[in-house]
This record gives structure tokens, C-alpha cells and sequence, in this order.
């Protein structure tokens, strides 16, 4: 590497949002068209939108945002006229294109360019291209099957717990309770369990930053302990959450797969018009996170604040994320997996299975393959710069709910072969709670034991591969090892 680098540049970095990289582009007739209706100009969009919002100038995006809160207005274009004062790592994209490639360096912020000969810059770009391709791959086909496994044994664990203390309840009135009803939980069954996890949501929400400064003043060893704990209990509580709510769906709503499914698609409508994206609903194998304190302690917020306490803002991050968006991604699911169970061979599971895992593969592989090409479609074509200009939105959601649908075919193929063929103790309490400790402890081995959860704030792709979705996860192992630090 020293017989390659001709000169270093570095500069101070900051925390970057999931962005478009900045593209120098030569004044041409061309660019002039296609600058007079680029998104950073002023457009109507209606009455609304031209009036002047008291200190719409002072609010400001947070540091960390969700990991695919990059559904906001980019800046495309940038003409040689123009100054641009922004870090390094704005330009990044264009300067590595050139032949360098970078290194961070973790201890003091700092970016290192280094200019490589052209036999080293054709290894460099080989090496990258076989990253590219072998990184959806394993994520894909190895780690997505163990998350599945730890939310299936996970799910079942709650679930017979739930069954445990439901019969005991039921027991004890049992002069009352006619025999169908060992199927019904009592409220409080439900409500008791669902208010803990809520409460201490609500207090990882409150203390995050205070436990990341706390985190950031240990030593490696101790830092990763705490972390693993952190990630397992976080884990553990979203489960706890998602077999409540779903139970309570399942309990009080009609269950005509029609009916669940018009609710799912209401939900969505819901979700773009809260949020405007459909990103939310969209987890591994498209997100999958690195075990650091940088992306796994801090709830990343897309909310604009102006002169807002911090304890104000992850207060209503919470109540956003974890009271009304949990809400409708569970119930949006819960809907399309119905949906399957109900019109995809029912009385056949392994064809039902195999026939998901297929579909979901084939939507997956070429949404990840592709995401750099459809992400700058609207530079190549005149037609989808019409698109990205007028509809920026759509054309992203419509992405997204592709990777929905190929989530829901990836998950619900695994967790029905992990239900059909998964047997170690008579126990069925012992051997899902043995294989979710397992699958945990694996994950956690690999780094990678927060992509249970996901990345809860935004992954920086630092090789620009995906950049809808920066699934980086192999791309930072590998920095890693060949920086020989000590994981964070």
C-alpha cells in the first residue's frame, strides 16, 4: 500500500444523512435544460408552500436519521459556477471515482485519501466489484435464515408464555369458561405485558443519549458486553410487542383474508400520508447493521426542530415510531402474511413455503443489484427526470413496496420451514429458547447481532453500492479487518 500512495488528504468528518453524492457536471445546453426544472428550484406546489413560515430558516434535521430516512429532496446538480463549501465527504463520490480510495480512521474523524497508480486503482476497483456482488449474496443466504430463526423462537417463546399464563387464568375460573375460549386471552393478558415493554421503550427513547456518552467513555471490551445486552433486550421487547399487538388484531377483528387485506392496504395509504414513505416497513435482508455504538443505541428521528431539548425529541420519536408507525407496519403485515396463509397452497406448507422463498428472492436480488442504476435513472433519461422532478415520492415508494413484498415472501418461506421442521427436546418452551440464545449468540459473534432490530439509525454505505438502502454490513467487516482495530 506505501509503494501506491503518492500523497494523503485529510480532513475532519462529520455524520452524514443517506444522500445522493454530488455530481460536478460541465455547462452544457443540456445541463442549462435540465437546471431550469431541477428540484432545487423554486416550484409551485401550491398556495400553501409560497407562504413564509416563521423561522422555516432554523430548523434543522437531526444528527442521526432513521436508516431509510433518505426519502427527502436532494441536490443532483452542482455547476462549476457554483461554491460549495461542503466536508470532503460530500465529493466523495466523485474523487474516489478518480482513482482513490479511503480510509477512515475511527480515533480521530478523520478521512484519508489515497491516490493509487493505475495497476493498483484496477485491483481497488476489482476488489469493490466483488464486494458489490458477494455482499447481498451472504446476506441474503446466510444471515437472513438465523434473523428469521431468532424472531421465530422469540415469537414462540412469547407466544407459549402467553399460553401458560392464559391456561392458569383460565383454571381458576374454569366454572365460567366454556371450552372455546381457551383460545381467547383475557385484556389484561395482553395490555399488562404490552404496557412494560412500552414503558421501557420509552426509557431507552429518554436515556439513549445519556447511555451513548456513557458507552463512549468504556473501554472496548466493556463497550461491546453492554452493547450485546443492550441490543438482546431491545430485541427481546420488540418481539414482546409484536405478538401482543398482532394477538390483538387477531382476536378482535374479523379474520376473512379480504378484510385483513383491505386493512393492509389502508394501512399503507396511512403510512404515506403520516410519513410520506413507505421505508419504514421494509428490514433485512434490505437492512441489516453493524454491531457499534453508532447505529445501535441512538433512535435515529426524522423530525425538522428548531431550538428543541433533546428529551423533547426522542419523546416524540417515541410516540411517533413506537405507538403509531409499530402500529400500522404490524398491522400492514399481519394483512399480506394472512393474506398468503389463506390463498397460497394452505393444506401444502412446504410448496407454500418454497414458492415464498422463490418470489421473494427474485424481487430481492435485482432491487439490491439495481439500486445505484434506478437511483440516478432520472440523469440518463429525460422521461424519468419528468418523474423524479414531478413525483420524487412515488417513484421511491413504488421501490419500496416491492421490497416490502419481497420481505414478507422471504420471511414467511423460513419461518414455515423453521415451524415445520424444528424439533430438538420434547419441550417445545426448551428448544425454541435454546435456538433463540443460539441465534442471538451467533449473530453477536459475526458483529452483526443488531440486525435483529436493525440499523436504528442511518449506515453510511462508504462504497456508494446501495444507496436506497446501505446494506454495508459485509463492507465494514471487511474495513475492519483490514484496518486491525479492535470492533466498536
Amino acid at each position: 500500500m506505501a509503494n501506491n500512495s503518492e500523497h494523503a488528504q485529510q480532513s475532519y468528518l462529520g455524520r452524514q444523512t443517506i444522500s445522493m453524492p454530488t455530481f460536478a457536471i460541465e455547462e452544457t445546453s443540456e445541463f442549462n435544460r435540465l437546471r431550469n426544472t431541477s428540484i432545487n428550484m423554486p416550484r409551485r406546489l401550491s398556495t400553501a408552500s409560497q407562504r413564509t413560515i416563521p423561522y422555516g430558516a432554523e430548523y434543522r434535521s437531526q444528527e442521526r436519521v432513521p436508516p431509510s430516512g433518505a426519502d427527502l429532496k436532494q441536490r443532483f446538480f452542482l455547476s462549476p459556477g457554483e461554491n460549495h463549501d461542503g466536508s470532503i465527504r460530500d465529493r466523495r463520490f466523485s474523487i474516489i471515482s478518480e482513482g482513490n480510495y479511503s480510509l477512515d480512521d475511527d480515533d480521530n474523524g478523520r478521512l484519508t485519501l489515497i491516490h493509487v497508480d493505475p495497476r493498483g486503482r484496477k485491483h481497488y476497483q476489482r476488489h469493490r466489484q466483488i464486494l458489490r456482488i458477494v455482499e447481498p449474496i451472504i446476506v441474503a443466504l446466510i444471515l437472513l435464515p438465523v434473523l428469521v430463526l431468532f424472531w421465530e423462537c422469540g415469537w414462540n417463546v412469547v407466544w407459549i408464555l402467553l399460553n401458560t399464563v392464559n391456561t392458569r387464568s383460565l383454571t381458576r375460573e374454569i366454572h365460567t369458561i366454556s371450552e372455546d375460549d381457551f383460545t381467547h386471552y383475557p385484556i389484561h393478558i395482553l395490555l399488562i405485558p404490552y404496557a412494560i415493554v412500552q414503558i421501557l421503550l420509552l426509557v431507552l427513547y429518554l436515556g439513549q443519549d445519556l447511555l451513548y456518552r456513557f458507552l463512549k467513555r468504556r473501554n472496548c471490551f466493556i463497550r461491546l458486553i453492554l452493547l450485546k445486552v443492550h441490543i438482546l433486550l431491545l430485541a427481546s421487547i420488540y418481539i414482546v410487542q409484536w405478538v401482543v399487538i398482532w394477538t390483538v388484531w387477531d382476536q378482535y377483528t374479523p379474520h376473512e383474508w379480504y378484510f385483513e387485506l383491505v386493512l393492509s392496504l389502508t394501512s399503507l395509504l396511512g403510512l404515506i400520508v403520516l410519513i410520506g414513505h413507505l421505508s419504514d416497513l421494509v428490514c433485512a435482508p434490505f437492512l441489516v447493521s453493524y454491531d457499534s455504538i453508532e447505529y445501535c443505541i441512538q433512535f435515529g428521528c426524522p423530525l425538522l426542530t428548531r431550538q428543541m431539548s433533546s428529551w423533547k425529541i426522542n419523546l416524540i420519536n417515541y410516540f411517533l415510531y413506537e405507538v403509531i408507525i409499530s402500529n400500522i407496519a404490524i398491522v400492514t403485515w399481519r394483512g399480506f402474511y394472512h393474506f398468503l396463509d389463506e390463498c397460497l397452497y394452505p393444506d401444502d406448507s412446504d410448496k407454500s413455503a418454497w414458492i415464498c422463498l422463490l418470489m421473494g428472492y427474485v424481487l430481492y436480488f435485482p432491487l439490491m443489484y439495481f439500486q445505484n442504476y434506478l437511483e440516478y435513472l432520472n440523469l440518463k433519461f429525460e422521461f424519468w427526470t419528468f418523474i423524479s422532478i414531478n413525483f420524487p415520492q412515488l417513484y421511491r415508494n413504488v421501490r419500496h413496496l416491492l421490497a416490502f413484498v419481497s420481505c414478507v415472501f422471504l420471511w414467511r418461506g423460513i419461518w414455515l420451514l423453521y415451524d415445520s421442521y424444528i424439533a430438538i427436546f420434547e419441550s417445545e418452551f426448551l428448544t425454541y429458547l435454546l435456538l433463540y440464545l443460539v441465534a442471538f449468540l451467533f449473530l453477536a459473534l459475526i458483529q452483526t447481532s443488531s440486525s435483529v432490530n436493525g440499523p436504528l439509525s442511518n449506515m453510511e454505505d462508504e462504497n456508494h453500492f446501495f444507496p436506497l438502502y446501505p446494506n454495508c454490513y459485509v463492507s465494514t467487516v471487511v474495513q475492519n479487518f483490514s484496518h486491525k482495530k479492535c470492533f466498536n
